[in-house]
């Protein structure tokens, strides 16, 4: 597994998602916007995209945060976050486990996995490097229907992480709620959202970056 202390750097604070479907398609502009906005995480996710479609997206982030010394996530596709050389990669309960997509990315390169339930949880730990737990809030960016659990079950997949394993909660996070979600244990906050619906999308990133203090 990727080094701790190095994980635990990397993913913390604003996590941005540059989701193909919420930007309109244009998933590099609001890396951009996310970037341009202080955040220092951001995960390339294009359901439904085609892996080549995927690839040139991923490749024009990666040089985008090369440029603010930001750490690139590519979501689903452990072969892409590869080629793209990527930071790392997220995988889904519906996509290949944790164990699987570190043998396709390798041991330097980061591995998160979406986690809903303590049992969830538990199993990601033998092979991922982060866990995000979610939906915390109602949100409508969601690949499948799952069940919103609170910042009161946010607290307790902290209770069972290791204080080493970053934790990003997402779903239906705003920046007035960020101060719960690190309350209960968070080191990062996911968005999609609260970015892509903004009216001014640099001006909310910014606001999600100083509510984590």
């Amino acid at each position: 597994m990727t080094a701790r202390a190095d994980v635990k750097r990397r993913i913390r604070g604003l996590y941005g998602i540059a989701d193909a479907q919420a930007s309109g398609g244009d998933p590099v502009r609001m890396a951009a916007w996310l970037l341009e906005g202080g955040c220092r995480v951001v995960q390339l996710r294009c359901k439904g995209w085609r892996s080549d479609d995927i690839l040139v997206a991923a490749r024009q982030l990666r040089a985008l945060c090369d440029a603010q010394q930001a750490t690139l996530i590519i979501n689903d596709w452990p072969e892409i976050a590869v080629a793209a050389a990527a930071d790392g990669v997220h995988v889904g309960q519906l996509d290949a486990d944790a164990k699987t997509a570190r043998r396709i990315v390798g041991a330097d390169r980061i591995v998160g996995r979406s986690t809903n339930d303590p049992e969830q949880v538990r199993y990601a730990l033998r092979g991922a490097d982060y866990l995000a737990y979610g939906p915390v809030y109602a949100t409508t960016h969601l690949s499948r229907p799952k069940t919103v659990h609170g910042v009161a079950a946010l607290a307790s997949a902290r209770a069972i992480i290791p204080a080493e394993v970053p934790l990003v909660a997402i779903g239906g996070i705003t920046a007035e709620r960020v101060v719960a979600v690190r309350h209960a244990g968070a080191d990062a906050w996911a968005v999609i959202g609260a970015v892509a619906s903004a009216a001014d999308p640099v001006g909310a990133v910014r606001a999600l970056v100083r509510a984590g203090g």
